[in-house]
């Protein structure tokens, strides 16, 4: 693909692989998305980014803040997806999500998510929360980032929740240093990889030897990142990319998973048996 004419090149994969070790996480994802894909389309909405790409369609939430002004426009539309992928290092942080999304192009395509073990509960519940809500009982339980009517686990566990802009009881991000190690279960938001929290939130999981559990659309269902202490990946595939691309125009929320978005989770082989012995 060629970049617009008179505009400077993004730095893409090439110059990813050169960054520190620090970035392992991250070279390790967008390696996995291989050569040669063609983007086709790119939808930055008020809340959500859609990648559509020629291996599919990926999303992620919006991230906003971070380094500079989006400058992703117009080259998006003329980079492989490999690159496009490269954009989840940026401090950018919309440029960032819109990277996230184009891993999730590859990554979260029903055929790719279902090859790696896929889980969709066809009567009740989806939700990342809900879907092991008796394992929490009684537990010492984190949850990053406040999700909506997260303090309902609190009569049932020694619940957490540690959050950017805390209100309430939530506790300032910087105690994951001090509380995550502890947990049972440690809950965390997928744009962590989006704000680059991600990779110390799971060294800090993996000290203390609890359960790892990424929820929301921007999680990258990557078998990959059971090497890095995640036990399982609650994220969402597109179903249907039109509706799913409408609802973006559209400026919808949560309201998108009833158009063309599916929640969906991916589980490390033997997890659950290590922890329901």
């Amino acid at each position: 693909m060629t970049m617009c004419e008179g505009v400077k090149r993004i730095p893409g994969w090439k110059e990813l692989e050169q960054l520190p070790e620090q970035w392992e996480i991250y070279k390790r994802l967008v390696e996995g998305v291989p050569e040669g894909i063609a983007v086709k389309d790119v939808l930055v909405g008020n809340h959500w980014s859609i990648v559509e790409a020629e291996s599919g369609c990926g999303m992620a939430m919006n991230v906003s803040g971070g380094r500079g002004t989006y400058g992703l426009y117009p080259n998006a539309l003329h980079m492989e997806l490999r690159d496009l992928a490269a954009q989840c290092v940026s401090w950018n942080f919309l440029e960032a999500s819109v990277g996230v999304a184009a891993l999730n192009a590859w990554y979260s395509t029903p055929e790719h998510a279902a090859a790696a073990g896929m889980k969709i509960e066809e009567k009740g519940s989806n939700d990342g929360f809900e879907l092991y809500r008796r394992l929490c009982v009684g537990k010492k339980v984190t949850v990053v980032g406040h999700f909506p009517l997260i303090e309902r686990l609190a009569p049932e566990c020694d619940l957490t929740i540690l959050e950017r802009n805390p209100s309430g009881d939530d506790v300032p991000d910087p105690g994951c240093e001090y509380i995550i190690p502890h947990q049972d279960f440690t809950f965390i938001t997928g744009i962590t990889l989006t704000n680059k929290t991600l990779p110390r939130l799971l060294q800090l999981s993996k000290q203390g030897g609890g359960s790892c559990i990424l929820v929301g659309p921007s999680v990258i269902p990557a078998p990959v990142l059971y090497e890095y202490g995640v036990d399982c990946m609650a994220g969402s595939v597109i179903t249907d990319p039109e509706r799913a691309k409408a609802a973006v125009m559209h400026a919808a929320t949560s309201g998108i998973f009833k158009h063309g978005v599916q929640k969906m989770r991916v589980e490390r082989p033997g997890w659950l048996d290590e922890i329901e012995k």
